[in-house]
């Protein structure tokens, strides 16, 4: 019997029998505490068994501590609440999917380490979901036993008293964001939010109607606002009115990460003043509010650089703030260790790692979040995994596996678990796959290590190089760093076996996931054929040309249908805004692509130009 799941249980009393879990079916107890019906849906199952499945509210159990006891007659889920019935339910889920439906008679008892188990997730540079979306994507983080999802805030949040808050992508209406919190509880999961009301403010900075409010370097227009100014704490506070109304009391993350914009205008001192200060007033009106603040602590921690604060500044702050530390490096140690001193409850921030590349290091987040755990059990009891999308180009369903890794070590503390074993768990729990599959993925997972190279961005790693490449204009020459003509061709050989078995062996369940996974794998392959096709040097001969023409129309082809598989894709779970933008990084590849064509078929100037 395997007993992996994710997260792992703290304890399993079993008598070494079995029972089919089809033999089940929930009763109305249990179907009154949990949403039986949704989850049995999203992993395609069904439940018609004559014996019951019932739930019973104990209230001495603590806070998402739950109970399951297996018997050949019935199944009984305790919990002081419907979250804790939830994750005995998940638990059950995920035995039966490990275990072609077989699960363990006995007793299992479970809680976590951490009570606050958030993933944020960035809406604003990347895709911005439907309600639907938003609801599968809150359904899937429940099943690894996260209790928060924090949607990351810049101009997708449609403010009433201000329209040209976010005209230009497709904020999400108060109304939308009430009934998705209404949703998540019944996965026990709260909704909220992360709105930075410093920094970050990317894209609105660039709208004209913005520009009296933000901090100016010179003539220069920063990302900040400019925080001394009286209105802009108005419309701060008009801001904060209708976040709250929508998302309701609780906690309010209001960002505060890299703002070395004010250090650079206002110089180190008063800078730092002025930070304390405003992030104290913040927590006075979210305190007016019925809420509380929590923020990032890097201006105090600094963990890429001389960008921020002395750490002693911290002391300034507000005791009741929460402060986040985020360090996204697969480190052994992190500066987060300063926390521990400080008068602040605080939290670990990791990352699912999907930074500008295809196909996230799902090993180093493995890594990164069990090193920051590892590092601050006991003393921390806030864990945010980080799913950053800073290019927006990569479809969030493919993050999953390092969002299972992120729920492992939210919830235990526990270290013993490796990679491998992880890997092996998720995909039989979530797509239904075997070992030989399993050894598919990993291959694919580890797509770039063939390279050998570190001296390159952390966070893209090789496959950010590639990455580049796939947009890169057809008309410049591959790049000639990292041998990669050389590398690419034997990838293509490595890779297309793997890519194949994943192709003939479709998922039993979360269909979502595996499309997007295999549309980055498609990609890949794609630039990998690409790399292998087109030159790093000048043509020398019109032969020579000539006689990569046939290949460059197929490459062509197949990047249209890529295109065209990327909408699809995209619409099937998000809006259109921010589509427009990748489309148009699509065009102007392709149009490059055709222009190849044409110089390779008709060019005459061959040794004097570099493609065009």
């Amino acid at each position: 019997m395997n007993l992996s799941i994710i997260p792992t249980v703290k304890s399993v009393v079993s008598d070494g029998n079995e029972v089919s879990f089809f033999d089940y079916s929930p009763a109305m107890s249990l179907q009154a505490h949990c949403r039986t019906e949704d989850i049995l849906a999203d992993f395609a199952f069904e439940l018609k068994g004559k014996k019951l499945i019932k739930a019973e509210i104990d209230e001495s159990l603590g806070k998402d501590e739950y109970s399951v006891s297996v018997s050949e007659n019935e199944i009984v889920i305790k919990g002081a609440a419907d979250a804790a019935i939830h994750y005995g339910f998940c638990t059950l889920i995920q035995l039966a999917a490990l275990n072609d439906g077989a699960i363990p008679t006995g007793v299992i008892n479970d809680k976590p380490d951490m009570s606050f188990r958030a993933v944020s997730d960035d809406i604003s540079r990347g895709q911005i979901s439907t309600v639907d979306g938003f609801k599968s994507i809150i359904r899937r983080i429940s099943y690894f036993k996260y209790n928060v999802y924090m949607p990351y805030i810049e101009d997708t949040f449609r403010f009433a008293f201000c329209p040209d808050f976010g005209k230009y992508s497709d904020p999400v209406p108060a109304s939308e964001w009430t009934e998705i919190c209404e949703y998540a509880l019944g996965f026990g999961v709260s909704v909220r939010p992360i709105i930075n009301l410093l920094g970050h403010w990317d894209k609105n900075s660039k709208l004209f109607d913005f520009r009296e409010m933000m901090l100016m370097d010179g003539d220069k227009v920063t990302n900040a606002l400019d925080v001394t100014k009286k209105d802009v704490r108005k419309f701060v506070c008009k801001m904060l009115d209708e976040i709250v109304a929508a998302f309701g009391p609780g906690v309010i993350h209001a960002g505060g990460d890299e703002v070395s914009e004010m250090k650079k205008v206002f110089g180190k001192e008063k800078a730092t003043e002025l930070y304390v200060e405003y992030f104290n007033w913040l927590s006075a009106e979210l305190k007016k509010r019925g809420c509380t603040l929590m923020m990032y602590g890097d201006m105090f921690l600094q963990p890429y650089g001389d960008y921020g604060f002395d750490f002693d500044a911290v002391y300034g702050l507000d005791s009741d703030i929460d402060l986040i530390a985020w360090d996204y490096a697969p480190r052994e140690a992190y500066s987060s260790e300063k926390f521990k001193d400080s008068k602040h409850r605080f939290g670990i921030s990791p990352a699912s790692w999907a930074w500008n590349r295809f196909i996230p290091q799902f090993e180093v987040s493995f890594i990164n979040s069990k090193n920051f755990v590892r590092q601050t059990r006991g003393t921390c009891d806030m864990f945010v995994l980080s799913s950053w999308n800073d290019g927006g180009a990569c479809l969030r369903e493919e993050m999953m596996p390092g969002i299972a890794a992120g729920g492992q070590f939210a919830w235990t503390y526990d270290d013993t678990l490796t990679f491998d074993d992880l890997c092996r768990s998720f995909h039989k729990i979530y797509y239904g796959y075997d070992d030989e599959m399993n050894e598919a993925f990993k291959t694919l997972y580890a797509y770039d290590k063939v390279f050998e190279v570190k001296d390159i961005h952390e966070y893209a790693g090789m496959g950010g190089v590639l990455f580049s490449e796939f947009w890169k204009d057809a008309r410049k020459p591959t790049s000639e760093k990292y041998d990669l003509a050389e590398k690419c061709s034997e990838l293509l050989s490595d890779l297309g076996e793997a890519e194949e078995l994943l192709k003939e062996n479709k998922p039993k369940r979360f269909k979502n996931t595996y499309d997007a996974f295999m549309f980055d794998v498609r990609r890949l392959m794609w630039t990998l054929m690409r790399i292998c096709v087109i030159p790093s040097v000048a043509f020398e001969s019109r032969e020579e040309a000539k006689s990569i023409v046939d290949d460059l129309i197929a490459l062509t082809e197949e990047f249209e249908l890529i295109k065209k598989e990327n909408r699809r894709l995209w619409m099937r779970t998000n809006r259109q805004s921010e589509w427009n933008y990748l489309e148009s990084k699509y065009i102007d590849t392709e149009q490059s692509l055709y222009s190849l064509i044409r110089y390779c078929k008709f060019g005459k100037n061959l040794g004097v130009e570099k493609y065009m």
